[in-house]
């Protein structure tokens, strides 16, 4: 009698699970097994992930032409601070070098601009070696964008074996944005900085632009002080980055190149 009625149930337990079954796939749903006890449900069916979009593509350019190398600390250690700055008195009376004698003492003053010539002329040596070629502008008021400008103020008094002091200088850079500028770390002129290079080492770097949006064709002065170590070997290199065009620049250098009187 006992199992008669232990049968009897299970069938019935059955029989309302199949009724319940086939009332779920009738709405569309997926039947459930009945979940015994101290067991876990089943987990259903995962989703499918969606698709990722497909990445935006960057210009086709190298990452050093948009992202330079940065010096660590933007401004020089203490004890190698910039120097003052030469006065326009001082710059009208300019004259062919820094070298003194007693008809001409110092301090003197030199200018040296460029253009002309119309190429920059890029000292190697105090560059890193990329990127390449093509992506460096040879000529100053360039038009093609993602490409650096170089170039290297020299003079000759280290080339007379003369010592040289420098009391003052400044370096002026013109620059024309050749691309508009979102932000500054934007891939267009707003990341644009101009550096300052001396055997394959930046030395210092700052951003050109620092209110935005920058409008292509946008023209910005630069005057930056200039430290003595920039000046090692008579002379200064800078780069500007990559979406702007060097209109002109002027190096403006005050002090004094003496021959020394060595007795042997």
């Amino acid at each position: 009698m006992v199992t008669r009625l232990l049968n009897e149930r299970h069938r019935l337990a059955w029989a309302v699970f199949f009724a319940l079954g086939s009332a779920t796939v009738a709405h569309g749903q997926a039947p459930t097994a009945p979940q015994l006890p101290g067991t876990r449900p089943m987990p259903g069916p995962m989703a499918a992930p969606m698709p990722g979009k497909a990445p935006i593509e960057e210009r086709n350019v190298p990452a050093e032409v948009e992202h330079p190398p940065a010096p660590a600390q933007r401004l020089a250690a203490p004890g190698d601070q910039p120097l003052p700055m030469p006065d326009e008195i001082e710059e009208r009376q300019a004259g062919p070098d820094l070298h003194g004698d007693a008809k001409k003492p110092c301090p003197k003053t030199i200018v040296l601009k460029a253009p002309p010539p119309n190429a920059a002329t890029p000292y190697a040596p105090d560059f890193p070696s990329t990127p390449g070629a093509q992506w460096i502008e040879p000529n100053f008021n360039g038009t093609t964008p993602n490409r650096h400008v170089r170039h290297t103020f020299q003079w000759d008094g280290c080339k007379q074996n003369k010592c040289c002091e420098v009391y003052k200088a400044k370096l002026e850079v013109k620059v024309k944005a050749l691309l508009n500028g979102l932000s500054n770390s934007s891939a267009d002129a707003g990341n644009d900085a101009i550096s300052i290079w001396k055997n394959g080492t930046v030395l210092y770097s700052q951003p050109i632009y620092t209110t935005f949006p920058v409008a292509a064709g946008s023209v910005k002065t630069l005057t930056i002080p200039v430290q003595p170590s920039w000046l090692d070997g008579c002379r200064l290199s800078f780069q500007v980055q990559d979406d702007s065009a060097v209109l002109d620049a002027k190096l403006v250098v005050s002090g004094c190149c003496v021959k020394p009187n060595f007795k042997p």
